[in-house]
């Protein structure tokens, strides 16, 4: 079993303590959050730089308006973990991402699963607005 396999194993254990998660392929699994869905990746980069890539649906066709716009920005500028956007910024309706990557190091469960907790509460959090 290669390294990204063995922690994307290990990230969709801990992450069933969050949420519902599915099984997309060898280095990403799909995890329901309340009313969110999010993918998590493990990259493999370079030699010793595994990076976890977290990509939160918290809006799914909003209506793109001036509204929307503010509070991305103001939501956005409070985050501490990731960064919000619009998929399609110019469009009437567009879906809301939360984006985060950090690097996986010698990270611990404990301390895993905190980052992870943070960066889909937040997303978690803006959905409910959002709704």
């Amino acid at each position: 079993m290669s390294p990204v396999v063995g922690e994307i194993n290990r990230i969709a254990g801990l992450l069933a303590g969050l949420g519902t998660v599915e099984e997309a392929d060898e280095e990403s699994v799909l995890v329901h959050v309340g009313t969110t869905r999010a993918s998590v990746r493990v990259l493999d980069l370079a030699p010793e730089l595994e990076v976890v890539s977290v990509t939160q649906l918290v809006g799914r066709a909003v209506t793109n308006d001036e509204r929307l716009r503010d509070l991305i920005e103001e939501r956005g500028a409070q985050l501490s973990f990731g960064s919000l956007r619009r998929s399609a910024p110019g469009d009437r309706h567009t879906d809301v991402l939360l984006a985060y990557a950090f690097p996986l190091g010698d990270l611990a469960d404990v301390a895993l699963l905190t980052v992870l907790h943070l960066v889909l509460a937040g997303g978690s959090a803006l959905a409910a607005d959002l709704a």
